[in-house]
């Protein structure tokens, strides 16, 4: 049998025996949602058996480019389907039956990968993560959604309405110990969640305790987890990750065809240039149809924690800025700085209206660092902060389209031009009192510890770094309106022909040279290099 593709070692470490090949594995947690689990066809037509969807004919176009595959694949109202096809294979595809897993639940993620490892003990894993996407989502403890922790035991009652949940009595401002904040919100979707930030940090920990390799990549294919929260809490345990900051239109794994074509023909190549791909033959497939603007990246997970030393010093910076502004009087001039600085930033779309600006609380975190440079009346500190932070992020965006999505004709997406990288949680960033449904639990890494909570656990980005002090020191005396609504994350699907595509698959193309490595800088560099800054 002929050498199949590999992926180079990470630099400097040894992540375990060495190995020989690549396993594609695919998490497709499509059972709470119609329309995956009908695509490409309508939601009203009867569901394709599992050996006909369009995600399990890409990946056996995977396996024809000499890289194993194996998927979990769940679907509305039918079972969770295992499916395994070794490289080469041309044979049928044979789905197994798991009865119905919880998607949701970091044991279904774990004991997947760790199957995928034993029946491919030489190979790296590379995990592709479907379904939806949302950035921070917090792991929250169902036994304490009591009715008397939601209403602080009689003090409060909630009122929802089509634009938002409301509490009555008023609660104070966000400067003093907030009830609203310290307390279990009813800000609960109806309809399922994906897994938790912290229980996807915990599936693949728990996998990689029970000897499962340490994914060389994780392709987020999903919508808003090119997310500092998400890529901070996951960075311990994978090498590289690509994700998209705003939507990203569902293609049923249509690039992965392309990406591994790549592989095959280069023989081996580096963590990084998998990783690279990936975003590449996204946007490529996308740009090709029209009307799918996108923006993708792609980090080194080993440089998070640096960055994240950046954010805090950006945030700490804010905070003494606003502080020390109050005994000269100029508060109203740092706030209105910062203000403007956030508004004029690209926000990415938590507000499902398709339209990219403030209330949208989803901020791109290296356009909000190059606006506050811009702005006067802004402490020195806040400007270097800024600057560094602006700088370390320079590489990690790999592409940025531009074009009229079609979910909202007459508005053009422009993710080319402006200096993007990653987005992160800005709740009420226009100081309008109107908060994210997750915000009590973003903030609650600063409870009181008088009150309840509903969270089981903080991630460590919030527990242990300074954003969440800007945020509140930000919104000190701006009064609680309302929650937005909290829905399930939106996943625009790809319109292409009746067959799941925008015409012909492009032809796989010569691989591109390495490129340099996004992140901080280290001693002695300078600017961190990347495609597509």
């Amino acid at each position: 049998m002929a050498k199949l593709p590999t992926l180079l070692p990470t630099e400097g470490e040894c992540s375990g025996p060495a190995t020989d090949s690549v396993v594609l594995a695919v998490f497709a947690p499509f059972g709470s949602d119609k329309v995956l689990s009908t695509w490409p066809r309508r939601e009203t037509d009867p569901q394709a058996p599992i050996e006909q969807q369009a995600i399990v004919r890409s990946l056996q176009r995977v396996a024809a480019q000499h890289v194993h595959v194996c998927a979990l694949v769940d679907l509305v109202d039918d079972d969770s389907w295992y499916i395994e096809i070794p490289a080469k294979s041309p044979g049928p595809v044979r789905p197994v039956s798991t009865w119905k897993q919880d998607m949701s639940h970091p044991h279904s993620l774990a004991g997947f990968l760790v199957h995928v490892q034993r029946r491919f003990p030489c190979s790296d894993i590379v995990l592709a993560l479907e379904g939806h996407g949302a950035g921070y989502l917090p792991e929250i403890d169902g036994t304490k959604l009591t009715i008397e922790n939601i209403t602080d035991s009689g003090g409060f009652s909630w009122t929802k309405a089509n634009d938002g949940t409301t509490v009555s009595p008023n609660p104070p401002p966000l400067s003093m110990v907030s009830p609203e904040l310290s307390m279990v919100s009813p800000e609960l979707p109806a309809t399922r969640l994906p897994m938790s930030t912290l229980g996807l940090a915990k599936a693949l920990a728990l996998a990689q305790a029970k000897g499962a390799r340490r994914p060389a990549v994780i392709h987020f294919n999903n919508c808003f987890n090119l997310s500092v929260e998400l890529l901070h809490t996951v960075a311990r345990h994978a090498d590289f990750a690509t994700a998209y900051a705003n939507y990203n239109f569902f293609t049923a794994g249509q690039a992965y065809e392309r990406v591994f074509a790549n592989l095959r023909a280069a023989g081996t190549t580096s963590r990084e240039q998998l990783a690279v791909w990936f975003a590449e033959t996204n946007r490529d497939i996308l740009d090709a149809q029209g009307k799918h603007p996108t923006i993708g990246g792609r980090i080194r997970l080993a440089d998070m924690p640096a960055l994240a030393g950046l954010i805090n010093a950006l945030a700490t910076a804010l905070v003494n800025d606003l502080v020390g502004a109050i005994a000269a009087g100029r508060r109203d001039v740092v706030v209105g700085a910062i203000r403007t600085a956030i508004r004029e930033a690209q926000q990415y779309d938590t507000v499902p209206d398709f339209v990219l600006e403030v209330p949208d609380q989803l901020t791109d975190l290296r356009h909000l660092a190059e606006r506050l440079k811009a702005q006067t009346g802004l402490a020195a500190a806040v400007v270097q902060a800024a600057t560094d932070l602006e700088t370390a992020l320079s590489g990690v965006r790999v592409y940025g389209s531009v074009d009229e999505p079609y979910k909202k004709p007459g508005t053009i997406w422009n993710f080319r031009k402006p200096p993007l990288a990653i987005n992160i949680l800005c709740p009420d960033p226009d100081l309008q009192g109107i908060w994210d449904w997750r915000s009590p639990y973003y903030i609650d890494s600063r409870r009181d510890p008088g009150h309840p909570s509903a969270l089981a656990e903080d991630i460590p980005f919030l527990k242990q770094g300074t954003w969440v002090d800007f945020v509140i020191e930000y919104h000190r005396k701006i009064d609680f309106k309302r929650y937005l609504p909290a829905r399930a994350p939106v996943f625009p699907v790809f319109i292409g022909d009746d067959k799941g595509g925008g015409g012909p698959r492009p032809r796989p193309k010569e691989p591109p040279k390495r490129p340099r490595s996004p992140g901080p800088r280290k001693a002695g560099q300078g600017k961190t290099g990347g495609s597509g800054v």
